[in-house]
């Protein structure tokens, strides 16, 4: 079991439309934020932004991963490993006792073969670290 300090916190976790990232900032601009998807049928597909804000108490580099999951629990979608930068992070806790680490992520022809509650999750070390509902419905 680990401890309190070596524990990552998700501090944000968001669909969207758009992510921004600031060039030497590393500030996150989010664009259209949303919880639900309307179409007019089914099969659809949708590009989708993932922001992810991350508060981190140890050094150890960490391996985050996104998944999407349909209405019947079946995946549709794990990423590869997410790039971060996890350089900083040292420097970060020995200044502030934390760090924040921000990832963003495109995902493009995300497939919805039908109406219901899908689920987006963010993967810490392959444990589940937080999850963001995402309601899918036929427009009337």
């Amino acid at each position: 079991m680990k401890t309190e300090d070596q524990e990552v916190l998700v501090t944000y976790f968001v669909l969207c439309d758009s992510v921004i990232t600031e060039a030497g900032t590393g500030k996150q601009s989010l664009i259209g934020i949303y919880s639900g998807l309307l179409t007019q049928a089914f099969p659809m597909q949708a590009n989708l932004a993932v922001a992810v804000g991350l508060r981190v108490q140890s050094p150890e580099k960490r391996e985050i991963t996104f998944r999407f999951s349909g209405p019947d629990g079946t995946t549709i979608f794990d990423s590869p490993p997410l790039p971060a930068n996890w350089e900083s992070v040292p420097q970060s806790i020995q200044v502030n006792g934390f760090a924040t680490v921000q990832i963003s992520l495109n995902v493009r022809s995300m497939p919805f073969v039908s109406a219901g509650n899908y689920t987006a999750a963010v993967l810490c070390d392959g444990a589940l670290a937080s999850t963001y509902p995402l309601t899918v419905q036929l427009q009337k």
